[in-house]
């Protein structure tokens, strides 16, 4: 296809842009920056906050072979706080030259390069994990993050959307056989905030102290709680505000996780689990149901956040909440239609029924 015929197609929004975006590969970072096992905790952080990453694969100094990999939240969580203030003693100093191999995640999640979008997804989602390794063979050629798919979706929004007033998708109209392109399916299904939003969204109150919260995570398997009082929303704590002021810890376990943040939580620092949420939440600016969903990526894409409360009117009355999480699976629901079309393709094929029900839920 030449130049001038591509960029018609794209003008004419005949593109097909999810139809071209199918493997790891496509949407995966290349040029990916490195720690060694001869890092320790100051160098990383200041590798991360010059890089602007939040992982990093750890390989050995000699080999440069992959050994684990170290997220943003381990950092924090090793980190010593009390630096440049009254409290700060020797054991924070050496608590800053902290080996990297004290702490990194030895056992990550790999996938090829040539593996199907949804199945990174899928890594993702069920392993609560926002990092996943590329690999061909042993070589690290890539690795892929929430970030990397809401990039997508905003190359997607920026080239192949157009001004036109979008109808929305009616269960009735997602007939396979007639061929949707996954283009109008995602653009007619995911318009707002409203539409992929998690109504059933787990709280705190303000008075409630950092342990509940801890235990609300743990249980619910979620990296940020918004803090509710009256009902009205009035900040919101994530995992990082907690790690940001636990204090570090003499040891951690190499054990496998039995629960989700057990070993980044894991402290029995009675004052600080006592702490009540209002001293480590964070200010949050809420969206609204009608938001775009351009406006929330955008948002996600441009900070260090992992997710976006929704409010009604201005009494800020919680209804919803958009994570990386929502968007990854509006992502991969679009990539499970296209494969039921390509299943139910050709004139003898009949249309998916009982598999439908789910991914339609757009």
């Amino acid at each position: 296809m030449g130049v001038v015929d591509l960029f018609n197609q794209i003008a004419e929004n005949k593109f097909g842009f999810f139809q071209q975006v199918r493997s790891v590969s496509d949407v995966m970072t290349r040029e990916v920056k490195t720690l060694t096992l001869d890092d320790t905790v100051q160098s990383a952080r200041e590798f991360m906050r010059l890089n602007k990453v939040h992982h990093a694969p750890v390989v050995e100094p000699d080999s440069g072979t992959v050994v684990g990999v170290i997220s943003d939240r381990d950092v924090l969580r090793e980190y010593p706080h009390a630096l440049g203030t009254g409290s700060e003693g020797d054991h924070d100093q050496e608590a800053l030259r902290t080996s990297c191999s004290q702490f990194l995640t030895r056992d990550p999640v790999w996938c090829p390069a040539e593996a199907g979008i949804s199945t990174a997804m899928s890594l993702m989602l069920d392993h609560h994990i926002d990092c996943v390794l590329v690999g061909e063979g042993s070589k690290l050629v890539g690795l892929v993050t929430p970030r990397d798919f809401i990039r997508t979706l905003q190359l997607y929004h920026h080239v192949c959307t157009r001004d036109d007033s979008l109808r929305r998708l009616r269960l009735i109209d997602l007939d396979l056989r007639n061929g949707m392109p996954l283009d109008q399916i995602f653009a007619t299904g995911a318009q707002t905030a409203r539409d992929i939003m998690t109504k059933d969204v787990q709280t705190i109150q303000p008075h409630e102290p950092v342990r509940k919260a801890m235990q609300l995570m743990q249980e619910r398997s979620i990296r940020q709680l918004p803090v509710v009082g009256d009902q009205k929303l009035v900040g919101m704590l994530s995992d990082r505000e907690i790690l940001l002021r636990m204090p570090v810890p003499g040891s951690r376990t190499q054990e496998a996780q039995s629960r989700f943040r057990a070993s980044l939580f894991q402290t029995d620092d009675r004052m600080f689990l006592q702490t009540p949420v209002t001293s480590l939440m964070a200010d949050v600016d809420p969206v609204s149901p009608n938001t775009l969903l351009t406006d929330v990526m955008r948002r996600l894409f441009e900070t260090t956040l992992s997710a976006v409360p929704v409010v009604r009117g201005s009494a800020k009355e919680l209804c919803g909440i958009v994570t990386t999480s929502e968007i990854l699976r509006v992502f991969r629901v679009v990539m499970q239609i296209g494969t039921l079309a390509d299943e139910t393709a050709g004139p003898s094929t009949a249309v998916a029924t009982a598999d439908t029900g789910s991914p339609v839920a757009v």
